[in-house]
């Protein structure tokens, strides 16, 4: 009997482990495919700020950024995401994205010889 137990629990891990592995699996995926939408959307704040240098236009505008994480929080409360993880992690993506826009907008100033 102890033997059979002994295999039970055996078999309980192995399918255990499994399940695990192709939640590890979905999980990965899932990394790569934020990583593929974040570099998207770095693309798009390139784009961005070569548009906002034209037409002279600060990276940070306000309302939009209010706009964007009301947005996101609406979506992640539909999605039944935590609405307060969805707004910090958007927070943070947004302040990165404001940085690198104005890192960009001033080196084209600086190419075309414009004040910053």
């Amino acid at each position: 009997m102890g033997l059979n137990a002994v295999s039970g629990a055996d078999e309980m891990a192995a399918a255990n482990n499994a399940d695990m592995a192709a939640l590890r699996q979905r999980i990965d995926s899932l990394d790569a495919a934020l990583v593929d939408a974040l570099a998207e959307r770095q693309r798009c704040i390139e784009e961005a700020a070569d548009i906002k240098s034209r037409i002279r236009w600060p990276a940070r505008i306000g309302p939009r950024v209010d706009e964007v994480l009301a947005r996101v929080a609406a979506r992640a409360k539909e999605k039944n995401l935590d609405p307060d993880l969805a707004r910090s992690l958007w927070t943070a993506i947004i302040e990165w994205s404001i940085a690198y826009e104005e890192r960009l907008m001033k080196d084209l100033s600086d190419r075309k010889g414009d004040p910053a």
